[in-house]
């Protein structure tokens, strides 16, 4: 079955491999059609696409008879709200694909730190965070779809870290903060396992299901960055408040996120845990 990427950055790219690795056709879509080139050498179709235009849409997403659609596109600012997600709904159906997963945000719950308490896929979304009010709109967009052979999944995705991306990159190029000295609760999930977790929702998850896809083991931002900087042999990073005279607040959506249910739903066994599986390995790949 073709695989269609629209969006294929980071996670799009790692999952372009892993399905030509099983034998599938791929379909990468993006406006930046140069940074594809390595995935076209190897034989992914790269197309040009802005989710603005519906033809682009179309074009992108025609003749995938029983196929999948993963949608990794940033909500389209210079649009109503909600529209490129309708947009690329009705292509997906028109073009006879069978299963939708839209790549939303576990950013969802609001921007104040809130350390102690879990979320989970039951935890309300916060309605008065405007900078993810776009995100909310592509998931009621994912909600309210009524194609009745398109199957539609939404994994809400924590941070994503793996080769070249994440804490470790940050640390190297030295513009990483700890804030409020790296006490609040995050997570994350390795790319590859995001791979996976698509692959699982693509499979096995139900219409309209979603999930929220982080690993085992929050942790605060300091206990990671500790355990980092003395593997790496760097200094500790400096720190920052939230509120500082004459800046920005700095907003923080991260949080202690429960994976239950993508694992007990979706059969998603993580490969990487825990962070310090996740680095492991990103060392172990960077040294070949």
């Amino acid at each position: 079955m073709t695989l269609v990427i629209l969006g294929c950055g980071y996670v799009g790219t790692r999952l372009a491999r892993a399905a030509l690795a099983a034998g599938r056709p791929v379909r990468a879509c993006s406006r930046s059609t140069g940074k594809l080139e390595p995935l076209k050498a190897l034989g992914v179709e790269v197309k040009y696409v802005d989710a603005s235009n519906q033809k682009h849409l179309t074009s992108a997403m025609s003749s995938m008879s029983g196929g999948t659609v993963v949608y990794s596109i940033p909500p389209v600012a210079d649009l109503p709200p909600g529209r490129a997600m309708r947009a690329a709904l009705q292509a997906a159906y028109g073009g006879g694909a069978t299963c939708f997963v839209y790549l939303s945000s576990a950013g969802l719950y609001g921007d104040s730190p809130d350390d102690d308490v879990w979320i989970d896929e039951d935890t309300p979304v916060a309605v008065d965070d405007g900078p993810m009010a776009n995100v909310r709109s592509d998931e009621a967009e994912i909600d309210a779809c009524s194609h009745n052979r398109l199957r539609v999944v939404t994994l809400r995705l924590a941070p994503v870290y793996g080769p070249g991306r994440g804490v470790r990159m940050r640390l190297q190029k030295g513009d990483y903060r700890l804030l409020d000295g790296g006490t609040h609760a995050i997570s994350r999930i390795h790319v590859d396992d995001a791979v996976a977790a698509i692959l699982a929702a693509e499979a096995h998850g139900p219409d309209k299901s979603r999930f929220l896809v982080a690993d085992d083991e929050p942790t605060t931002q300091l206990d990671y960055a500790t355990w980092l900087t003395q593997r790496m042999g760097l200094p500790m990073p400096p720190s920052r408040t939230r509120f500082e005279p004459g800046k920005q607040r700095v907003a923080h959506r991260n949080r202690r996120i429960r994976n239950a249910r993508m694992k007990a739903v979706l059969g998603v066994t993580l490969t990487y845990p825990t962070f310090r599986e996740g680095e492991a390995a990103i060392e172990a790949e960077l040294q070949d």
